[in-house]
């Protein structure tokens, strides 16, 4: 059997860009998608180069009074590039980077979300897997529950209402086992749109802890903000730019040559260049001010965001390490009641064995001991998807 081995983002960074277990045509998406955004940054970091121009021109110039007929031929090549900008091309150039990195990381969190959700998903098949198990227990009691009552019942010792209750019961966890095989079957019809790998064929790695700090600072939700602040911190520099001295070069070449179509001549082809040097200065621009602003304020804003994102991220650990310390409250319990039961089943089978009490009883005690048992592998299984909460937050 093929072994998958998923391990948590917080052994590495690349543990987000692995997507080996991602379906082909998902695996392919995603590497399109990267190669795109490193396209774009190649186009985006030389966006100030200016491009050179190419042009010819075929005329022809009859005249009815001097009676004169040309034929005109002409080729032209040339640029103008901005040599400097105040600024304004280091900042293009820096703008670039900076996109690159907040695509890069928006990169990075779309695959850390598809592998939590796979992730996720084998946790909950795992524990879907246990509920049913654990169900057929269930069932058992409530069977010996109902066989219980009719005994009473024709004994005259209980009520039509507490038998038709028990039996109500018995019906009730069979409604729970079967929408829990329906559960498990869509849970593997879920992962299947993901990968092509069965659940049981991916080992899954315990994670280790995740501080408030790491969670926090590490967040790679909060970096792909942290880096939009930097984008637009850019833009806003590179804007005002915009407004201030440029020099620009100027190359230009050209050929032409003329011929007299009624004297049949050809005169000499002529060519000639040409170079300039400009320094342009806006004087003014009516939407110059609202245009910095604007820049200006969706900068100040995403800071906002950033921060308040920050703040949110600490909440939301406190709420998933208050709910994982709930979790293993509860194990606490339950393993306490293990114990109990462990004590009451030596002591019922010893009466049992002298025909002091009834089988059932015996069995029912067996029956809610692996019931609790049960309960503590699901909450392990809760405390993992608690902690998958954070570790696919981390960037390595």
């Amino acid at each position: 059997m093929r072994k998958i081995i998923v391990c948590s983002l917080f052994c590495s960074l690349a543990f987000a860009n692995n997507l080996e277990i991602l379906q082909k045509d998902k695996k392919e998406l995603r590497q399109l998608d990267k190669k795109s955004i490193e396209s774009n940054y190649e186009s985006n970091k030389n966006d100030w180069i200016s491009p050179i121009n190419l042009s010819s021109g075929l005329s022809r110039n009859h005249s009815f009074s001097t009676e004169s007929d040309k034929f005109s031929k002409s080729v032209s090549i040339g640029f103008t590039q901005s040599i400097y900008q105040s600024g304004g091309i280091e900042f293009t150039i820096q703008y670039a980077k900076d996109q690159l990195n907040y695509d890069l990381l928006t990169w990075e969190n779309e695959n850390a979300q598809l592998l939590e959700s796979i992730y996720d998903t084998l946790l909950e098949i795992r524990k879907i897997k246990i509920q049913i198990e654990q169900g057929i227990y269930k069932l058992a009691s409530k069977e010996i529950e109902l066989n219980i009552k009719k005994i009473q019942y024709e004994a005259g010792n209980t009520d039509i209402v507490e038998l038709n209750n028990a039996l109500m019961s018995k019906n009730t966890q069979i409604k729970e086992n079967i929408s829990l095989e329906n559960s498990l079957k869509d849970k593997i019809f879920e992962l299947s749109k993901y990968t092509d790998l069965k659940y049981d064929e991916i080992e899954i790695i315990d994670f280790n802890n995740v501080s408030k700090e790491d969670y926090v600072s590490k967040n790679i939700e909060y970096l792909v903000e942290d880096a939009r602040v930097e984008m637009l911190n850019t833009n806003y520099k590179k804007t005002k730019t915009n407004y201030l001295p440029k020099v620009s070069l100027g190359l230009n070449g050209s050929y032409s040559n003329i011929d007299d179509l009624i004297k049949n001549t050809k005169n000499e082809d002529e060519t000639s260049g040409s170079a300039s040097l400009t320094l342009s200065v806006p004087l003014y621009d009516y939407n110059k001010t609202s245009k910095l602003e604007d820049a200006k304020l969706e900068y100040l804003k995403q800071k906002s965001s950033a921060n308040d994102l920050k703040n949110e991220l600490a909440y939301e650990y406190e709420q998933i390490i208050n709910q994982i310390d709930t979790y293993k409250k509860q194990n606490k319990i339950i393993e306490d009641n293990i114990k109990l039961y462990d004590d009451l089943i030596t002591a019922n089978r010893v009466s049992n064995d002298a025909g002091m009490t009834s089988a059932y009883d015996l069995e029912v005690l067996e029956n809610t001991k692996k019931v609790n048992e049960y309960d503590l592998q699901i909450n392990e299984i809760n405390i993992k998807l608690q902690f998958s909460k954070l570790y696919f937050k981390i960037k390595g």
